[in-house]
């Protein structure tokens, strides 16, 4: 681990070098938690409600950030750690969230909205390899776990904040504003936030002068918290797919393979159906937008409070028997918001119905999310558990791509219930390939022989 700090510091020194006097420089990223949190049913609602396009549509936009954010990350990831640079890149990646949101909120077709996700995705990506890399830089390796903890709490924090003000303001569509016009004002709420975040960042984050070379660095409890939604742009990414660094034999076994297969079904099939779930919520269960806001706020609550429970209890069971369990539940879970309002029950129980089923659900992202770094790192060689880590993350940001547009043009073509369907179709599978996968720790590849 201590093998990837470079212009080292004084280990006896009670700070590392370039180290701020106290945290309230990770305050900085809660505004940006709120903003991601305040627009994200609003992004897939908008295309339907304000641009009137179809729940393909929908689809195709909900994988526009994915698809742009995953050669983002490399790109500046790379840049960032070539440079030695990390102030920049966060203001690069809050701006152009703000940037970002309020092209949305005067986009006029579903085409100039579905640039503006590319747009989002591209450049959003630029603060989220920073943070983890900047408290690893800025704290000895004794405080990274509970630095890291305490960043991870903010971010999670910040989300469920941002739900609870879009719940809040969405609630005036009860004074007859038009939906399309709330949306865009939570596009702007959002911009504003991240551009608070921003100013946040230049006056408050350090440049540190300690370097560390996340590859090198590996954390096997280390679990980054970020809200499930149906596109890939997470807010803290250590490790990134880097394909340069992948080269060489035995640099991933084929056990790890067989779950990074799984892992891209399963993602797709989690994020199709998020991709379609909050225009199901309007059109189909008939929820107002404050309640569609009350039940992301449940999920997403749930979800970040029960970590340290789920954690004890995949502990205790193991990662792979916790995911499992988890996906099924998933297999599930999804098919029943459709069959839910099949059944003949008051709006009132129905919105209970809904929030109980949410709450199940997010509650196996928790478990689904601290078990799967855990198999990755079994897995993996213990030398290139960082390679592994970023190939991971990108198989996530793959299954995002395709996700959302089968669930989003089999919802449109067939139905929401064959949406769900279809989403639930990509975990089953996934599970299937998980159930047959045997957890046996990689043991380190054979040096090459070299000719005398």
């Amino acid at each position: 681990m201590l093998a990837g700090v470079q212009k080292g510091w004084a280990t006896d020194s009670p700070r590392a070098a370039g180290a701020p006097k106290s945290e309230k420089w990770y305050y900085a990223f809660l505004p940006h938690g709120m903003a991601g949190g305040v627009t994200q049913p609003a992004v897939p609602l908008y295309t339907t409600v304000g641009l009137g396009g179809t729940v393909a549509d929908v689809g195709i936009v909900s994988a526009a950030s994915s698809l742009a954010s995953i050669p983002a990350f490399l790109f500046w990831g790379a840049a960032s750690d070539a440079m030695h640079r990390r102030r920049l890149f966060l203001l690069i990646g809050f701006v152009g969230m703000a940037l970002s949101f309020l092209f949305m909120a005067v986009a006029a077709t579903v085409r100039e909205y579905y640039m503006a996700n590319l747009l989002l995705g591209a450049l959003a990506a630029a603060s989220a390899p920073i943070g983890p890399v900047l408290i690893l830089e800025t704290a000895q390796e004794r405080e990274w776990p509970q630095r890291l903890a305490l960043f991870n709490r903010l971010g999670g924090l910040g989300w469920v904040a941002g739900l609870g003000i879009g719940a809040a303001w969405v609630a005036v569509e009860a004074t007859g504003i038009g939906l399309g016009a709330i949306l865009q004002a939570l596009f702007v709420i959002g911009a504003a936030l991240a551009l608070l975040s921003a100013l946040l960042a230049w006056r408050w984050v350090p440049e540190p002068t300690t370097t560390v070379d996340r590859h090198s660095v590996h954390l096997p409890d280390l679990t980054l918290w970020f809200a499930e939604k149906g596109r890939y742009v997470p807010q803290r990414v250590l490790h990134y797919f880097d394909p340069r660094r992948m080269v060489g034999k035995g640099k991933l076994p084929s056990a790890l393979q067989a779950y990074l297969a799984s892992a891209f079904l399963l993602f797709a099939g989690f994020t199709a159906f998020y991709a379609i779930f909050p225009v199901f919520l309007v059109q189909v269960a008939l929820l107002p937008l404050s309640q569609v806001f009350v039940t992301y706020l449940m999920g997403h609550l749930v979800s970040a409070l029960s970590y340290p429970a789920v954690g004890r209890w995949v502990a205790a069971r193991g990662a792979r028997h916790a995911q499992l369990v988890a996906s099924t539940g998933r297999v599930v879970l999804f098919p029943s918001f459709f069959l839910l309002t099949l059944l003949p029950i008051t709006p009132a129980a129905a919105f209970a119905a809904v929030l109980v089923l949410h709450t199940l659900v997010g509650l196996c992202w928790a478990a689904i999310n601290v078990s799967g770094s855990m198999i990755v790192s079994r897995l993996a060689h213990p030398e290139a558990r960082a390679e592994a880590m970023g190939a991971y993350n990108a198989m996530q940001g793959f299954g995002a791509v395709l996700g959302p547009v089968a669930g989003g043009l089999v919802a449109g073509g067939l139905g929401f219930g064959y949406g769900f369907v279809a989403a639930a179709a990509f975990v089953a599978v996934g599970v299937v390939i998980l159930a047959r996968l045997r957890l046996v720790p990689a043991a380190a590849p054979a040096p090459s022989a070299t000719p005398s």
